[in-house]
């Protein structure tokens, strides 16, 4: 009898240690813990609540876990909720959380059923402050997303750079070739750029050649791809055409809309371009000859007096 009340006792012992030593973890730890019943109200919280959210235990005992919980994330944990009351289960989920201060936290939650003499009274939910990390996540994110960026676009006009054009006029060619219909690359040069950034400044010429993409881009009407290969000079990508009338229907448009009125300083500049086209397949079959050819036209333009068009030929190559 007296060794049946000893294991006994030394059993309690051993319950009441493990109890406290629960107790002392739970109101020792970072991590917000919580007890919520079966209507949404907090019936435990964990002094670690004051400490980050602000407010006290006794503040929150008794009252609903929605009044703090941001309004867009109320739907998914009232859902998680009613699941974890309706079945033994365990859920996981993000939420933010206002605090006394009126900032917001967000908690990473693990929430569990909590079960009493066979049948579930609650949930308890445990919850880790992830605001930091998930904003240092999205600095990086955005930092990796802006280096790509930049690795196939221009930085001072946003525009696709040179990598990117001849990766897209791949892709063109091998679709034109596989669905025969045409294409057409563009190359397109300001002309006398060098007397604006002379007599206005560099600052100015950069306002310049950024007006410059914005006005070609306008004016191809979503119909191709608009790339900057170095200081004024442009190419376009016409990935699909019909005809020469939709090639010359395009290049019009740029030589209206660059000879529009321009401003710089309060004064007007006089400003044209000249304009190169080779079109595939008559012109080249391959991005590198394409390119080359409509530098040749280029050429041709300037030599009929800038300010205009011409398609690449032959002719203009051996004279």
């Amino acid at each position: 009898m007296d060794t049946d009340m000893a294991q006994v006792k030394d059993a309690e012992e051993r319950l009441f240690e493990s109890e406290e030593l629960y107790r002392l973890i739970i109101e020792h730890t970072r991590d917000l813990v919580r007890v919520i019943d079966v209507n949404f109200k907090f019936t435990y919280v964990s002094p670690s609540h004051e400490m980050l959210l602000g407010y006290t235990p006794d503040e929150m005992m008794h009252t609903s876990g929605l009044a703090i919980l941001h309004p867009d994330d109320k739907e998914i944990a009232l859902s998680m909720h009613r699941e974890l009351v309706s079945k033994d289960t365990s859920l996981d989920g993000l939420f933010r959380f206002r605090c006394k201060n009126g900032q917001w936290v967000t908690l990473e939650t693990r929430g569990r059923s909590l079960i009493k003499d066979g049948r579930i009274v609650g949930v308890v939910t445990i919850g880790r402050d992830v605001t930091e990390r998930l904003r240092l996540e999205k600095q990086l994110k955005e930092y990796q997303e802006r280096l790509e960026f930049l690795a196939f676009h221009d930085p001072l006009t946003g525009l696709p750079n040179r990598s990117l054009f001849f990766e897209k006029t791949l892709q063109a060619i091998d679709e034109a070739g596989r669905n025969g219909h045409g294409a057409a690359i563009m190359f397109i040069d300001c002309d006398g750029f060098k007397n604006i950034n002379d007599t206005y400044g560099h600052y100015v010429g950069d306002e310049v050649i950024t007006e410059l993409g914005r006005r070609i881009l306008d004016a191809i009407h979503g119909e191709g791809m608009v790339a900057r290969l170095s200081g004024d000079e442009f190419t376009v990508l016409l990935p699909r055409v019909d005809g020469t009338a939709d090639i010359v229907d395009v290049a019009e448009r740029i030589m209206k809309c660059t000879n529009d009125s321009w401003q710089a300083i309060g004064d007007g500049l006089n400003l044209t371009v000249s304009i190169g086209i080779a079109a595939y397949p008559s012109n080249g079959e391959d991005s590198k000859t394409l390119l080359k050819h409509a530098d040749e036209a280029l050429y041709s333009a300037k030599v009929l007096g800038k300010n205009t068009y011409a398609f690449y030929s032959p002719k203009w190559q051996s004279s």
